[in-house]
């Protein structure tokens, strides 16, 4: 159900009901015509390069092509330059800064749990409501995604499989296998699954738009793929093992690349062959709907999170994953639906990830929440030919908060505006592009446009004084346990202040931001990547409550703590497993942490 918090919601309620009131009836046709069925697909790191559309010659990518032939292409379109920002702006259609999500790590992908979501909004208009992949905004409650508006959630923990945040199974199998046979969390409920990751996130996906329901569905499938680890299955890694980029065969324009080196070539045979299957389950997944009489009246959107991670082809745009530049924030569109809008045209239309709410409650007529930040592009999917309307549009990333004038840009039309220096910057440190006569950020006008460099300055200083003010810029603080006795779970994800200790690294140091919600005793139970000394202590410190627990025989990477007293509030925990015995001594964090109220 939505949130219907009273400074967001009651407002919307009250236009819709005398909206109502005024309104004439709709005539007979568009009253009785069925509401689309909603797929939304996203891939992780995939670039607007990696597809046979755009221009790349040796990836196999049919299934994509198709759709994006027969159905509507945005030609500009953007997202954020890593995936939990753009994850946070597609569900909310907002800034991810004021969602409170800020990075992908270091406690920076947690989405706050007052912000409305598509699967909320939708969900509250009759929708079965369903997730397939990665959520990667929040892996405890009130934050994961049955929580945020998804009835039924099949997924993976953290940013990536094999990374810190997910199961430590999968964890544990590392750049090897991790992405087979799998441990995934169905609906709040973490069990063993058998095959390649893409597969069972579509298996999942088809059971879930074959079902019988009187119901239209909303599935938004996530694949993890082609993000790292790069582990694909080999029948299809065999189809690029002799693959060598010839920059030849590839379009000249923009910034292509003259040659690979030996790992770039090896990650991209293993990057195009990650999107070669997703691509081929894409097509089994189309053939169902095609099978159960859905596939015209369901609306199919296709995009990708960010830019490519690994150097590579990328359709001659600047950069890549983590850049503001083009290559790290556009990437492909796709939207078809055969049934209610045109085919096979191209959009000239700037859209980015926050415009697909509001696009989609102006499709349903829904009211939608307060403060978005998009716009409704349906006038645009409805008529491709129309004059584009000028946009604002801001992008920005950091691996913290937001800094002023750090990798940091700003689009206004088709002017951008882009900075890469600190907060004392003069006009003469930014750079200034003209997109419509210059896409591949080639020409620098800055020197020549000293008066528009100065405007879109002023326009970003305003715009940031207005995010740093939003309510959710702080911390998240993760409960230590939910209603019903739903345990708290922390991961080495959502740990905070690990500077520039590597997140892998068990000697790292950090802590959690957490709420204890009631004065009690709670049992923790910690669980290590790797085996600890026999002998240690372990230490556990919840605000002022610190607490110890000597131990002489550990056999297991597990450490239960029973009955720890806590105090209600809003304070850091730390905790870490003081090795002892011979040789060297370490401090040793736990990779998750499940906490449980001894209370009934």
């Amino acid at each position: 159900m939505l949130k219907l918090s009273p400074m967001r919601y009651l407002p919307l309620l009250l236009i819709l009901l005398l909206s109502q009131a005024c309104q004439k009836p709709a005539p007979p046709s568009e009253a009785d015509a069925p509401r689309p069925n909603i797929l939304l697909i996203m891939t992780d790191d995939q670039g607007y390069g990696d597809l046979g559309l755009h221009g790349n010659p040796d990836i196999l990518t049919p299934t994509l092509d198709s759709l994006g032939q027969t159905g509507l292409r945005m030609q500009q379109f953007y997202v954020s330059p890593v995936c939990a920002p753009t994850r946070a702006s597609l569900m909310t259609g907002r800034h991810h800064l004021r969602t409170g999500v800020r990075d992908t790590y270091n406690g920076g992908a947690v989405m706050a749990s007052e912000e409305v979501t598509l699967a909320e909004m939708l969900r509250e208009a009759g929708y079965a409501t369903g997730i397939f992949g990665k959520w990667h905004l929040g892996d405890t409650w009130p934050h994961r995604p049955q929580d945020q508006g998804f009835e039924e959630s099949l997924i993976h923990h953290g940013g990536g499989m094999g990374q810190p945040g997910d199961h430590p199974h999968n964890y544990r199998r590392g750049e090897d296998s991790s992405y087979f046979d799998p441990w995934l969390q169905h609906n709040g409920t973490f069990k063993p699954y058998e095959g390649y990751c893409s597969s069972i996130f579509t298996q999942a996906a088809i059971d879930f738009v074959t079902a019988e329901r009187e119901a239209p569905f909303f599935a938004y499938l996530a694949f993890n793929a082609p993000h790292t680890p790069l582990q694909v299955p080999q029948e299809d890694l065999d189809q690029y093992t002799d693959w060598q980029y010839e920059a030849a065969a590839y379009p000249a324009a923009g910034q292509a690349h003259s040659d690979l080196n030996e790992r770039e070539t090896r990650s991209a045979q293993r990057v195009y062959a990650m999107i070669t299957h997703l691509d081929r389950e894409l097509g089994r997944l189309f053939h169902q709907l095609r099978a159960s009489g859905q596939a015209d009246n369901t609306l199919v959107i296709f995009l990708t999170d960010n830019g490519p991670q690994q150097r590579r082809y990328n359709g001659g745009l600047r950069e890549r994953k983590g850049s503001i530049y083009e290559g790290g924030v556009r990437v492909p569109m796709f939207v078809s639906w055969p049934a209610g809008l045109p085919q096979n045209q191209d959009i000239a239309q700037v859209g980015a990830h926050i415009d697909l709410l509001p696009t989609l409650a102006d499709l349903l007529g829904l009211p939608t929440p307060a403060g978005l930040d998009g716009q409704s592009l349906l006038p645009a999917w409805k008529d491709p030919a129309r004059a584009p309307r000028p946009r604002t549009l801001h992008f920005t990333w950091t691996r913290g908060y937001d800094e002023p004038y750090r990798n940091v840009a700003l689009r206004q039309g088709d002017w951008k505006l882009v900075a890469h220096t600190d907060y004392q910057a003069g006009l003469e440190d930014f750079e200034l592009y003209q997109l419509a006569e210059d896409p591949y950020e080639q020409e620098d006008r800055s020197a020549a446009e000293p008066a528009r460099v100065a405007r879109m300055k002023a326009s970003l200083d305003s715009l940031y004084a207005d995010l740093m003010n939003s309510p959710h810029m702080g911390p998240a603080y993760l409960p230590l346990s939910g209603p019903d006795g739903t345990a708290g779970y922390l991961n080495n994800n959502d740990m905070a202040g690990i500077g520039g200790t590597h997140w892998k690294d068990p000697e790292a140091e950090g802590y959690w931001y957490v709420e204890v919600p009631e004065t009690g005793p709670y049992t923790f139970r910690f669980e290590f990547p790797e085996q600890p000394a026999p002998q240690g202590v372990m230490h556990v410190r919840v605000g002022p409550s610190q607490h110890r627990l000597e131990i002489d025989t550990l056999t297991q990477p597990v450490i239960a703590m029973p009955s720890v007293p806590l105090r209600a509030g809003k304070v850091q925990l730390e905790a870490f497993y003081r090795e002892g015995g011979e040789g060297k001594r370490r401090n040793l964090i736990p990779f998750w942490i499940q906490i449980q109220s001894d209370e009934p």
